[in-house]
């Protein structure tokens, strides 16, 4: 019997700082349950959560609420919680899709983790006074953890699976067992609305989104072009920044996730600046709103859209000059085109029956195609 225990206790969506890491944990929780070999699945849960899973009969929830009432209580679930209650379910494997792994205890059954990135290490190499030391230390003893405890490690890309191979080589550690399980998307009931006059910048106070430099780019764009509209910011930035003001400048700061939708599927070009992403979610989401997504040319973002968008090179001026251009002026059919491509490639069924599979190799059970 294949049986999984699934944790999403330590999470919560008006806390969280990754929506896209929120949003995978929900929904493969809702297709891992549809797997039809997948005889008992189990999901740790908490009170914020379970309104917002949707599960077939064979899923139990189980709430834990501690990890998300303090910062010790969500250290004592990710060091010695989760794994005495996996232990307690009996199931013979633990789904963590954070992937973070326990550096104090064992695990007392077999591990899966679900590995979006390694960003901390990219920011203990980049950016190495940005994050608090003690934090920083303690997420890269957590990946360590991961690469060695884990049975096997599931990633959104290729990209991030050449990166965590990279790590455990440059580290000294075993090469760990990582398959390229994806990420999925869901078709969008509504259908596109009447474009405004508008582009939607996403922006961040991490360093890593270069909002400076797309800010630049776009000051530049505004004054070569014949643009009359708004340039709408969505996310927070360092109080220090000196943002550029006047009439077509617009900083919302952070906002409800139906409110960016609905940003997202007024404007008519979105703007995605980074200089390191595991996989890129908002280009792909603004495509299925019919909006022109330009983003930066970096390997995730281009493995995750393949043909589609408009990428440019963070190096060059001119490239994002010439993606801004070509995306206010893309047909409404090419960008149906690319949707219908971008759902066909990136599914929540084919990356849950990924997992599946694989949990069954490991079990030495046989794959039903």
């Amino acid at each position: 019997m294949l049986g999984v225990t699934y944790s999403i206790a330590d999470q919560n969506v008006a806390t969280t700082k990754s929506i896209g890491i929120y949003n995978l944990s929900t929904s493969l929780a809702q297709t891992l349950s549809e797997q039809p070999q997948l005889e008992r699945l189990t999901i740790l849960s908490n009170k914020t959560v379970s309104s917002d899973l949707t599960l077939t009969a064979k899923a139990r929830v189980e709430e834990c609420n501690y990890p998300i009432l303090s910062r010790w209580g969500r250290i004592w679930w990710d060091q010695w919680g989760v794994y005495q209650r996996a232990r307690a379910e009996r199931n013979p494997w633990l789904f963590l899709p954070k992937g973070f792994c326990s550096f104090v205890a064992r695990p007392p059954v077999k591990v899966a983790a679900y590995v979006h990135d390694i960003m901390g290490d990219f920011y203990a190499r980049r950016y190495p006074s940005y994050i608090p030391k003690l934090e920083s230390h303690y997420f890269a003893k957590s990946l360590r953890a991961t690469v060695c405890r884990s049975s096997v490690i599931f990633t959104n890309s290729n990209f991030s699976r050449s990166e965590l191979l990279d790590f455990a080589r440059q580290t000294g550690l075993k090469e760990p067992k990582v398959i390229v399980a994806g990420f999925g998307f869901r078709p969008i009931k509504e259908k596109p609305g009447e474009k405004q006059n508008r582009v939607l910048l996403f922006v961040n106070k991490a360093p890593h989104k270069l909002t400076s430099l797309a800010v630049s780019f776009l000051t530049r764009w505004l004054r070569e072009s014949n643009f009359n509209g708004v340039i709408d910011c969505l996310g927070t930035v360092s109080p220090a920044t000196q943002n550029p003001t006047g009439p077509q400048w617009n900083w919302l700061g952070r906002v409800a996730l139906g409110q960016s939708r609905e940003l997202i599927r007024r404007a008519r070009a979105v703007v995605y600046s980074s200089e390191y992403e595991g996989f890129g979610i908002p280009p792909v989401e603004a495509v299925l709103e019919g909006t022109c997504p330009v983003f930066s040319d970096i390997p995730a973002l281009c493995e995750t859209m393949g043909e589609t968008g408009c990428p440019f090179s963070n190096d060059s001026e001119s490239s994002f000059l010439a993606a801004m251009n070509r995306a206010l002026s893309m047909a409404p059919a090419t960008l149906q085109e690319w949707s219908e491509s971008l759902l066909q490639r990136h599914t929540w069924a084919a990356v849950s029956k990924r997992i599946v599979d694989e949990l069954l190799v490991q079990e030495g059970l046989q794959i039903i195609k």
